[in-house]
């Protein structure tokens, strides 16, 4: 999306299209300009194949024979910095087909290196999505309206992550029942006078009814993340990469103490708990103590993590959060148009 839109801006003799399974494709519909193709029509997929360039964030292992087996150029910039729930070796083999992979900073370029073992071409971008959270560019009033948000309360942004092969982990924080989760999540939004919105994932199931206090935005309803993005003033979520996106906007972060996503060999090959930073909570009192603190003086977030923020930071982004990465994006892809 922040690829497709800076084209628009800079180059409009780039046809672009938007290329996913018919369930996206209504997902998406009215949410961008671009023309469409549907990966279960024959003839959409022919105009794939006479492409020039082919960019992918998520999914595309039903593209690998493309990749494989034509001269077709791909990219890939992934959909979320891998730093919380890695992929296995395994899975992301179907990159080294790619022409080149485009990456956060030099510290997750050496990862997809050593622990992807990828053997692509992988460059240092940064990630083209957080350009518009950091440049400060979205309307807070705009944004609040469309969502159906309040203007002139602070915004509480609850997005956890799904289940991926734990099948018995509570996706609610705090391991409470959804009953519980509202009640104190109501509570606490009164006492606060802030609103709190509960983003589900795409795999997950929806909060549904959530009371006046909550407003249940869900990835399938509202895909555009960074637009709930930036308009939050505190992220709480347990190992979602959102919070990684949300680190560009320098606001307080709380991470959940929760079950991890993944059991068996899994969480040991996949779950990286350091790279979490700030404060880990892991009850619903001392969530409401830390969450009201930082609501009130978010300047205190900043203050008491400043070398977990840091060591991250460095580790996410390096020197390339700066506004700048989807500049880089587009120049790779002049290159490879030209190539």
């Amino acid at each position: 999306g922040a690829l497709a839109d800076y084209i628009a801006k800079q180059d409009t003799t780039i046809e672009m299209y938007f290329l996913a399974f018919p369930e996206y494709l209504s997902i998406y519909k009215g949410k961008h300009k671009l023309q469409t193709l549907n990966m279960l029509n024959p003839l959409d997929m022919i105009k794939v194949a006479q492409s020039d360039v082919v960019v992918t964030n998520y999914g595309a292992l039903t593209l690998v024979y493309y990749a494989k087996l034509t001269s077709l150029k791909f990219v890939d910039v992934w959909h979320g910095l891998p730093m919380l729930k890695n992929q296995t070796p395994k899975i992301m083999d179907y990159l080294n087909y790619y022409t080149e992979i485009w990456l956060s900073s030099e510290a997750m370029k050496k990862f997809y290196k050593t622990k992807y073992r990828l053997r692509s071409k992988l460059i240092v971008t940064g990630y083209g999505r957080t350009d518009k959270l950091f440049n400060g560019d979205y309307d807070r009033d705009i944004i609040c309206e469309k969502y159906g948000l309040p203007k002139g309360k602070k915004i509480l942004l609850i997005a956890p992550t799904w289940k991926h092969n734990n099948p018995n982990r509570n996706e609610l924080p705090f391991g409470l029942s959804q009953e519980r989760f509202i009640t104190e999540l109501n509570s606490f939004a009164e006492q606060t006078d802030c609103c709190i919105v509960f983003r589900a994932h795409m795999l997950s199931n929806d909060l549904g009814a959530a009371g006046k206090n909550i407003k249940a935005l869900s990835s399938h309803d509202y895909p555009d993340t960074e637009e709930i993005i930036s308009v939050a003033d505190l992220l709480v979520t347990d190992w979602s990469s959102i919070a990684y996106d949300f680190m560009a906007t320098k606001r307080p972060i709380i991470f959940i103490d929760a079950q991890t996503p993944f059991v068996g060999d899994e969480l040991k090959n996949r779950c990286m708990p350091s790279n979490r930073f700030g404060p880990i909570i892991g009850d619903v009192s001392e969530f409401k103590k830390v969450a009201k603190r930082y609501l009130s003086k978010p300047e205190l977030y900043s203050r008491e993590n400043t070398e977990d923020i840091s060591r991250i930071e460095k580790i996410a982004y390096g020197g390339t959060l700066d506004g700048k990465a989807t500049k880089r994006y587009f120049d790779n892809l002049i290159e490879l148009f030209n190539g």
